[in-house]
C-alpha cells in the first residue's frame, strides 16, 4: 500500500510542462524533470525531446517574466516548482545568421567611431563612423550636413592636439584616435 501511495505522490512530482513561445497552437508537453537538476540539464532535455541534441545551447529559457540565463543555476533557486511551464525560444545557430554589417567598403579602413568637436560655449557635437582617411575638408562637409551648420561651418577653424587643421590634409596625418575632440574657434573676416 505505501509503495502505491509513493508512486502516486511522485506522478505530481518532478515534473515541467514546456512550450514554445513562438508557437501559434499555445501546446505546450510534460517532461520529467525535477527542480533540483540546472538550467543546462533542463535546456538538454528539451533539445533531446525536440530531437536536436546538438543544438541545446540554442535554447532560451523563460518562466513567467524571468529569463533562466545560468546554465549552472538550479530551476528551484529560479522559483521554479514542480508543475510549472517553461517557454523556450529557439535562437538561430551562428552558421545562419547574416555576416555583421560593414560600414565601410573597404575593411582595411580605419573608422574614428566617435570625433567630438567643442566649441567656445562649451557645447559638444559629435560625428560617428568617420574614415581616417577623410580629409578635413571631408570632416567639415560632414560636420555641416549633420548638425544643420552648412552655411556657418566654412567659417570655422579646427583646432586639434594644439595644431590647426588644414582642409586639404588626411586626418590621420594629425595622429587622430576614436574619441578625439576638435576644438573649433570662429575666423574671424578681415585682416592683412
Amino acid at each position: 500500500m505505501a509503495a502505491a501511495k509513493d508512486l502516486e505522490v511522485q506522478q505530481y512530482r518532478d515534473f515541467l510542462y514546456i512550450e514554445e513561445a513562438t508557437s501559434d497552437e499555445g501546446e505546450g508537453s510534460r517532461i520529467n524533470f525535477s527542480t533540483s537538476q540546472t538550467v543546462e540539464e533542463l535546456k538538454r532535455a528539451i533539445a533531446a525531446q525536440l530531437n536536436i541534441p546538438q543544438q541545446w545551447s540554442y535554447l532560451e529559457l523563460v518562466m513567467g517574466t524571468t529569463e533562466l540565463t545560468e546554465l549552472n543555476r538550479r530551476l528551484d533557486s529560479y522559483g521554479v516548482f514542480d508543475g510549472d511551464t517553461i517557454y523556450y525560444v529557439r535562437d538561430t545557430p551562428p552558421a545562419s545568421r547574416p555576416p555583421p554589417y560593414t560600414p565601410s567598403a573597404n575593411p582595411s579602413t580605419k573608422i574614428l567611431n566617435n570625433v567630438m568637436f567643442r566649441d567656445l560655449d562649451g557645447k559638444t557635437l559629435v560625428l560617428h563612423g568617420v574614415p581616417i582617411s577623410w580629409t578635413v575638408k571631408q570632416l567639415r562637409n560632414k560636420l555641416g550636413v549633420e548638425k544643420h551648420l552648412s552655411d556657418q561651418v566654412g567659417d570655422f577653424r579646427f583646432i586639434c592636439n594644439g595644431k590647426q587643421l588644414q582642409d586639404e590634409r588626411i586626418l590621420e596625418t594629425y595622429g587622430m584616435v576614436d574619441s578625439c575632440t576638435i576644438n573649433i574657434v570662429l575666423r574671424l573676416k578681415g585682416g592683412a
